[in-house]
């Protein structure tokens, strides 16, 4: 039996134009991909189910297949993980703590200090994003007023548009999955 030497596979290196496909961001705010179609998120709102009524479930849920029945355009949900961020809560904390000259009630706000800072670095709020596509910028706007008048927007809907910058950390957030702080 004769030995064969094992080709080589020839190593690939790819660029991040090969691995990313957007490749940039219209005037309107939407992303444009390399296959000349556009795309933009719009965030899915976060609902209590545990305390929400049965009709009010039932109802959610009967808009949802609506719009699944509606919309024939690519549509793709994705869920991401963010750092809680008590920033606000901490700086009146501590400025309440600088400012009290009751001892016992500077170490309960001390004790409530400590809290915010485990819970920012042990726990996540989980977010929900639709993703969606369309060929034109025409489309794309077409698929957004379908979505807001099948989901609803704003406060009792289902869906919200996001801001320029929230767009930019979830990008940055699906292209660097290890990340888990902010920054």
């Amino acid at each position: 039996m004769s030995k064969t030497k094992k080709e080589k596979k020839a190593s690939v290196r790819k660029n991040i134009l090969e691995i990313v496909p957007i490749r940039g961001i219209s005037e309107q705010g939407y992303y444009y991909m390399d296959d000349g179609s556009y795309m933009d998120l719009l965030q899915i709102q976060a609902k209590d189910l545990i305390n929400s009524s049965e009709d009010e479930v039932e109802y959610d849920c009967l808009k949802f297949a609506k719009l699944y029945r509606l919309y024939a355009e690519p549509l793709k949900i994705v869920c991401i993980n963010f750092p809680c961020d008590y920033a606000k809560q901490k700086r009146f904390l501590e400025y309440k703590i600088k400012s009290t000259k009751n001892t016992i009630f500077k170490e309960q706000l001390q004790k409530k200090l400590d809290e915010l800072e485990w819970l920012e670095k042990h726990n996540t709020t989980r977010e929900y994003y639709y993703m969606i596509f369309s060929e034109t910028e025409e489309g794309l706007e077409k698929n957004m007023r379908t979505l807001f008048s099948v989901l609803g927007g704003g406060r009792g809907g289902l869906i919200d548009k996001i801001s320029f910058e929230k767009k930019k950390e979830i990008q940055f957030r699906l292209l660097n999955k290890c990340i888990m702080t902010n920054g």
